[in-house]
């Protein structure tokens, strides 16, 4: 992965370590229930562990196997196992693909 801003790192999903709550493969759906892909891992300040983004697997929909979410455009729906995103899969058409 290219790093523009080192204070930044990729997390896979499956390393992060919850008693609560495991984040692999978590749904990622828009606000009106569109299927967005699968949460493969997170972009996270080195420093405070602050989440930037979410890393996507779109499944095959999408031109890369990933995409990133930023995080102020989700909300975390713990009871579904979801993220619900205020964007449609055209505007992530629009996204740079993710190669971590």
């Amino acid at each position: 992965m290219d790093h523009p801003k080192p204070w930044l790192r990729y997390v896979d999903a499956d390393e992060l370590e919850s008693p609560s709550f495991d984040f692999d493969h978590v749904t990622v759906e828009s606000s009106s229930g569109e299927k967005l892909g699968e949460v493969d891992g997170f972009i996270v300040d080195n420093a405070s562990g602050r989440p930037y983004y979410a890393s996507v697997d779109a499944g095959g929909w999408f031109k890369s196997k990933l995409f990133l979410l930023p995080i102020g455009h989700t909300a975390f729906d713990r009871g579904r196992r979801r993220l619900v995103a205020d964007v449609t899969r055209d505007h992530v058409n629009k996204f740079p693909g993710f190669n971590r």
